[in-house]
């Protein structure tokens, strides 16, 4: 017998930074023309700062500049569609016609949103029509799309965390860049606030409400150990990191109505109030991140699969008997930690919203405290996978 020792963590971490540098290149890729300096005083308000975690880049004006943003929202539209098709419908829905739905879904999403956005792109001069240059910015984003969803792919397989580590540095460089626009006297109270709502999402994190299990192929001391695990949080910060994808859609679509009737003053109208630093688009955007939260939870979990994987396998929860009361006891469980999660994190983006507008914060800054939620929210996960792969490594195997 030979005795081995696994360098997975290291493997993976090359891999990682690999893809992290790759990333890094091409956000820094100025589309084919693009005029940066007619970007640099552009106003920045609270949602450019929440899209840019999302984003390539703040400004979006690099190859990368759709960032994973296409990559999240296919692949959130297609857990939906898998989850209300049911169980048996996706065990015959191969992964890899999954992978090419979903490649097929983000690329037309990808073109839609690059269309969008060359809409209100500004050019160098150039004796190339504007309308081509738009059209060759097209392209070039589509394609920058598609290199991040294979590099996500290679991430997800070779690499740690998947896409992670891809909005863990456009976090990283929004906290760096929002830190260094403004004064310390503007940034305070969202300090308070990003410090306040990081414990509060640590906590939600590392607390387990357990479900206690009877398993029939458990007969020994641990049988009473045996649990299901569920979060204080059910799905983290998903919520929060996604809310702003869900809140652009209908910008995008009264955007594109626009492309056709630009003087309209109902679509004006609309598209005025579908923004962040009104009462309107703040209610919105709440009410994304408690439905979202919900139905995240439900579909992810799937406490009716659940009850009848538990129920195949002959084991129980206790004192529940299977069937449908330990669907009606799982779905019960999980509305109560839905609602409770939801509500919470409605109240912590509600007090910054509120603050903003109740001009305490600058505008600019109401959505800035997310940004220590969704930090919070992402190392938690990212760091119990790093340590998982740590012991793996620290193992000897005998072949």
């Amino acid at each position: 017998m030979k005795k081995d020792k696994t360098h997975e963590l290291r493997k993976r971490l090359l891999i990682t930074l690999l893809i992290l540098a790759i990333y890094m290149v091409g956000r820094s890729l100025l589309l084919y023309k693009v005029d940066p300096a007619a970007y640099q005083l552009e106003e920045l308000n609270s949602q450019n700062i929440m899209i840019s975690m999302l984003s390539g880049d703040r400004y979006q004006y690099t190859v990368f500049a759709l960032g994973i943003m296409p990559y999240i929202t296919s692949s959130l539209f297609m857990w939906i569609f898998m989850a209300v098709r049911g169980a048996e419908f996706r065990l015959r829905f191969s992964p890899q016609r999954l992978e090419r739905v979903t490649l097929a879904l983000m690329t037309v999403m990808a073109v839609i949103s690059a269309v969008l956005q060359a809409d209100g792109l500004v050019f160098r001069e150039s004796r190339i029509d504007d309308q081509i240059l738009r059209l060759i910015a097209v392209a070039e984003m589509t394609a920058g799309a598609v290199i991040i969803y294979k590099m996500v792919n290679v991430s997800k397989e070779w690499g740690i965390g998947g896409q992670t580590p891809v909005i863990l540095v456009n976090v990283l460089d929004n906290l760096a860049s929002t830190i260094q626009r403004f004064t310390w006297a503007e940034l305070r109270k969202s300090m308070i606030l990003c410090l306040v709502m990081a414990v509060v999402i640590l906590t939600m994190e590392n607390i387990l409400i357990r479900i206690p299990v009877q398993r029939v192929s458990i007969h020994n001391a641990y049988a009473d150990k045996s649990y299901i695990a569920l979060k204080l949080a059910p799905i983290g910060v998903m919520p929060v990191m996604f809310a702003v994808s869900f809140f652009m859609i209908p910008q995008l679509i009264v955007r594109f109505f626009m492309l056709f009737n630009e003087d309209s003053p109902t679509l004006e109208a609309i598209y005025g109030k579908l923004n962040l630093t009104t009462v309107t688009g703040a209610v919105i955007y709440l009410g994304i991140i408690f439905v979202l939260n919900m139905v995240f939870s439900f579909i992810m979990l799937a406490p009716d699969e659940m009850a009848e994987q538990l129920q195949k396998n002959g084991d129980s929860i206790v004192g529940v008997y299977a069937g449908r009361k330990t669907k009606r006891y799982l779905r019960r469980k999980l509305l109560m930690l839905t609602l409770f999660s939801g509500s919470l994190l409605c109240l912590l983006m509600g007090m910054s919203l509120g603050m903003s507008l109740g001009g305490e914060i600058l505008p600019e800054l109401a959505l800035f405290p997310a940004t220590a939620m969704i930090l919070a929210g992402i190392l938690c996960p990212l760091y119990r996978e790093i340590k998982a792969y740590r012991k793996f490594d620290s193992l000897s195997f005998f072949i």
